[in-house]
């Protein structure tokens, strides 16, 4: 069954003015976002590079795999030689890390004039992101807060702009996040919002109902296994994909089913997946807020506080 790498391999030849955006031009923007830009930030936020170029340079400084998925440099070399990607510019971008209190980036693309896709990085491999996860059940966390006053910003930075807002796992999110707690006058240039297999907001902490000044815009894809992406769920517009490897794996969002220009839907999220759920949403429901940031803040502060900072994902061009 066809990939993402796939997709860009085929439709890489079709501008976005000729073939319109679609929700894997979404997924490849979200996955590009995993990608260290840090010593090309300046240039990116004064001029802005395109994809071809940024491709290039990490190619030509020994770049070999991003975190989460494996980014590899053929897959560099396909966007490099794609019209469709290759021309897209980044023109924002922020990469913020603190080891014992936050993990956030987020990547602007502009894909055709006075168009732009926000995407907010996921859960890389340090132990504070992890921590994060699991901080949003009992509290609005330092990424999300992040999130918001860097979108306010790129909207300022592109007045003229229309945007879609997305992001994987913790990155879709904060895109839910921030697209939500963002004035009316932002919320109508954002044509869309896309949470890809990242947890919803949680009504314990954050009043759900501003989700409905935007539901109309939430599009949310899952892999059949998920488990991140029905946390919290209370989204409507679900759409469950079928997805390659097992169980947890499937969260890699190469590793999700392509066909045409979408990703290959099925009716529901695997049963077994289903049972883990409901366990979740028990444990959840039984657990009050004080007690879920005790047991988090213990675990996760015993990890940090022994020296260790970062799972053992990736060897290189790993954020932070």
């Amino acid at each position: 069954m066809a990939s993402l790498v796939d997709y860009v391999k085929w439709r890489g030849d079709l501008s976005f003015d000729i073939s319109p955006f679609n929700e894997l031009d979404n997924a490849v923007f979200s996955l590009f976002s995993y990608i260290d830009l840090k010593d090309l930030q300046t240039e990116i936020n004064s001029t802005g590079i395109s994809i071809s170029d940024v491709c290039k340079h990490l190619i030509g400084s020994g770049y070999q795999y991003g975190c989460m998925s494996e980014i590899t440099p053929d897959f560099l070399n396909t966007l490099i030689s794609s019209n469709r990607f290759g021309n897209v510019r980044i023109v924002d971008y922020v990469d913020l890390y603190h080891e014992k209190k936050y993990q956030f980036s987020s990547t602007g693309f502009l894909y055709k004039e006075n168009s732009i896709y926000l995407a907010f990085r996921g859960t890389d491999n340090s132990i504070i992101a992890w921590k994060e996860d699991f901080m949003m059940s009992f509290s609005v966390i330092p990424a999300q807060k992040f999130a918001l006053s860097f979108l306010k910003k790129v909207f300022s930075n592109h007045p003229d702009a229309k945007f879609i807002v997305g992001g994987h796992s913790k990155g879709g999110n904060l895109a839910l996040y921030s697209g939500a707690m963002c004035d009316k006058s932002l919320q109508d240039r954002i044509i869309a919002i896309y949470n890809n297999d990242g947890p919803d907001l949680c009504e314990e902490v954050i009043n759900t109902d501003v989700m409905n000044a935007i539901e109309s815009k939430l599009i949310k894809i899952v892999p059949e296994f998920c488990i991140v992406g029905m946390i919290f769920n209370n989204t409507k517009n679900l759409k469950v994909v079928k997805a390659d490897n097992i169980a947890f794996l499937q969260h890699d969002i190469l590793n999700w089913n392509c066909l045409g220009t979408s990703f290959e839907p099925i009716s529901d999220v695997n049963k077994e997946a289903n049972k883990f759920n409901h366990l979740l949403d028990k444990v959840l429901e039984h657990t009050d807020l004080d007690k879920r940031r005790e047991y988090v803040n213990n675990f996760f502060d015993k990890i940090i506080d022994a020296g260790t900072t970062r799972l053992p994902w990736g060897k290189k061009n790993v954020s932070g």
